[in-house]
């Protein structure tokens, strides 16, 4: 969905005490029960030095929210105050749509988190799916102390977003392109944690206009003519096999920046437990003479890449299983794997078996590719 260039707060009344017309800064959210659609793990207290409120979640992240039904939001600047608990991953969904996709701020908590290079992480959430592995370059270490209140400020201006903790000068994280499905939603506070002080302000972003994308030196070899059939378990126990690909069903499938081919947005998530659902990619590429070239590759979960019919790379890049996570810490990234690509003179087809296999997790996270080949063919 396009982003509207107009910045926009549609605030309802009584729940929040000003019109878009009349407001001049932020307009609190009232953290009280009447104005929120909540699990029953949800309580709104009365706290002295609160005067809007606190909210308590006790339910774990992924495991229910509690969402604002009192304004829509577009662009402008939130900010809270958030007292996380000890290893557990509180955050804000932003954005939120009727089927619950939305864009997503939050932290995983721990003492490391001024040093971590995940403690702060950005995600975009589809109606099934949760897209926290597929997006390694949205997040970054930041000064959040467990089990003590910290301020959070998130500035958003169109695809853009700058995050900020405990009133730094410069932001934790700096988010150049949201992924998330829609212009404007729902607020939404998810995970264990204290929430106080809630704010939106329409007017206040700050932020520069967004650039314009320019091809960059990087993007060179990437794949990103892709078509792709499926999903469906193979039929038989072990691995793919070409003889496994569909004769038919192959439509086009237009890649994200980065030839980011993002399969956890076509296809929604399975039940955990239930047999492996192989998605199908092709594509093809045409050499002048005959050659082998390296590739980059970036895959989640499980990947087999055929040329010409035969088997040249099977790899398995599972996040809970020992000895099977790829560096980044099991993010769908360029680093995941590499491997020769044998080319004949002519036209070489290239076809990958691609599960989301999670064993042991929820099967609604990331699932997709990336192919990068060094040198031109």
């Amino acid at each position: 969905m396009p982003i509207a260039p107009r910045h926009r707060l549609a605030l309802l009344l009584p729940l929040v005490s000003a019109a878009p017309a009349a407001m001049a800064g932020p307009v609190a959210v009232p953290l009280v029960a009447a104005a929120w659609h909540a699990p029953d793990t949800a309580h709104f207290l009365v706290r002295e030095g609160f005067p809007h409120g606190l909210l308590q979640l006790d339910t774990e992240s992924e495991e229910g929210y509690a969402r604002f039904d009192g304004a829509t939001f577009s662009d402008g600047t939130i900010e809270f105050d958030i007292k996380p608990q000890t290893d557990e991953m509180p955050g804000i969904r932003f954005r939120q749509g009727a089927d619950g996709s939305a864009d997503m701020l939050y932290i995983r908590v721990g003492p490391n988190c001024p040093a971590a290079q995940d403690c702060l992480q950005y995600l975009p959430l589809t109606a099934t799916r949760i897209l926290w592995d597929m997006y390694p370059q949205y997040q970054a270490a930041a000064p959040v102390q467990a089990d003590a209140w910290n301020h959070v400020r998130l500035v958003i201006a169109g695809r853009r977003m700058q995050v900020f903790v405990n009133r730094q000068l410069e932001p934790s994280l700096v988010v150049e392109h949201l992924e998330g499905d829609h212009a404007s939603g729902a607020i939404a506070l998810e995970g264990k944690a204290q929430y106080a002080n809630l704010t939106l302000d329409a007017a206040a972003t700050g932020l520069p206009a967004p650039r314009e994308p320019v091809a960059s030196p990087t993007d060179e070899g990437l794949l990103t003519d892709w078509e792709v059939a499926g999903t469906g378990p193979l039929g038989h126990p072990g691995e793919p096999a070409i003889a496994d690909a569909p004769a038919s069903g192959w439509q086009p499938l237009a890649t994200e920046a980065g030839g980011l081919v993002n399969l956890a947005r076509r296809f929604a998530a399975t039940q955990r437990g239930a047999a492996r659902q192989y998605a199908w990619l092709r594509t093809r590429l045409v050499a002048g003479k005959a050659q082998a070239r390296e590739v980059a590759i970036g895959y989640l979960r499980e990947a087999t890449v055929f040329v010409n019919g035969k088997p040249v790379f099977s790899g398995k890049n599972l996040y809970n299983v020992p000895g099977a996570r790829q560096a980044p810490d099991g993010r769908l990234d360029l680093r995941n794997g590499h491997f020769s690509l044998p080319l004949q003179q002519g036209r070489n087809d290239i076809v990958v078996a691609i599960d989301a296999n999670t064993p042991d997790m929820r099967g609604r996270y990331g699932w997709g590719l990336k192919m990068k080949v060094d040198g031109r063919p």
